[in-house]
């Protein structure tokens, strides 16, 4: 049973979440504060995290980022609640390391389909059998450790930007459409807003330093790395 810990400072919301995801087969933990759950990470890791971003004391924000600075917790995917619907709040909530974003209001459905396809991409990656490590010039990647060197030292990913860039370096020379990299990652057909898969590509980018611009940016159509010669 997939185990979900859930961070809001609403009663209502931590209600609503608890009541729905026990009823489709979660293991849910719902947290009024930031500290609570932290605490609770002491002794327990989930499958998902799912994080309000407007909390008094550490918010939403703050808490991601503290996610994704740890060895242990930093490739559980993140899906970020918020009443703040502006493309830029979703961006900067991207930009800090979330996997996904839901405006409050929510639906429940969609609220399942977006937990389910952040669930489903975790198991089918930890149950694959490819292990070879995949290279691209001075860039190595480990499917199965969620590790990449760059000319030998490590670089911290999200974990999306991890299978964007495994996803470009088993297919070098190929273009993708942003379609086609959120299909892939998520491995299901669920609403995004535009422009995220270009965030991600942006930190990518950054991240892979000397190598930054293989990754090349395809005018109305996408983007690939850069076939060798």
């Amino acid at each position: 049973m997939p185990k979900i810990y859930a961070v809001d400072d609403e009663e209502d919301i931590r209600e609503i979440l608890s009541v729905n995801l026990k009823k489709n087969g979660y293991d849910i933990r719902t947290f009024s504060s930031s500290f609570d759950l932290i605490n609770e990470l002491k002794t327990s890791r989930p499958d998902l995290f799912i994080l309000d971003i407007m909390m008094g004391g550490m918010d939403g924000l703050d808490l991601c980022k503290m996610i994704r600075s740890s060895s242990e917790l930093k490739n559980i995917p993140i899906l970020f609640l918020s009443a703040r619907s502006s493309e830029f709040d979703k961006v900067l909530g991207l930009e800090l390391g979330a996997d996904d974003y839901l405006s409050k209001p929510f639906g429940i459905q969609e609220l399942l389909a977006r937990i389910k396809a952040l669930l489903r991409r975790g198991i089918r990656e930890d149950n694959s059998l490819e292990n070879d490590l995949l290279t691209y010039k001075g860039i190595v990647l480990f499917p199965q450790k969620y590790m990449v060197k760059v000319d030998g030292d490590d670089i911290e990913l999200t974990k999306t930007e991890f299978l964007i860039l495994k996803l470009f370096m088993q297919y070098p020379g190929k273009v993708f459409s942003r379609e086609n990299i959120i299909d892939s990652i998520r491995g299901y057909d669920i609403y995004v807003i535009d422009r995220t898969v270009d965030v991600h590509i942006m930190n990518l980018r950054k991240k892979l330093k000397n190598y930054k611009d293989y990754i090349k940016t395809y005018s109305g159509i996408g983007y690939g790395l850069k076939e060798l010669e």
